[in-house]
């Protein structure tokens, strides 16, 4: 089973985001990230990899059981 956790920054943006639709960009682009385990860093949590959607990035690391959410940024 694969996990995204967020990690405290990052889930501290996620919380200050402007709105309820910024809130679900986020979530859309994080869903979408979790689907491709080819575009991951290397897993051990040493290398991030950022990805980019209409007005939102999120910066991942990869683990095991899944991705490590470091920073998310919003361009609204």
């Amino acid at each position: 089973m694969r996990y995204v956790r967020l990690e405290w920054l990052a889930a501290d943006v996620m919380a200050g985001l402007p709105s309820a639709a910024a809130r679900a960009a986020v979530q859309n682009l994080l869903v979408e990230v979790a689907k491709h385990p080819d575009r991951w860093p290397t897993s051990g949590g040493e290398e991030a990899v950022d990805e980019f959607g209409t007005r939102c990035w999120v910066s991942c690391v990869a683990y095991h059981d899944g991705l490590e959410v470091r920073d998310i940024g919003w361009v609204g």
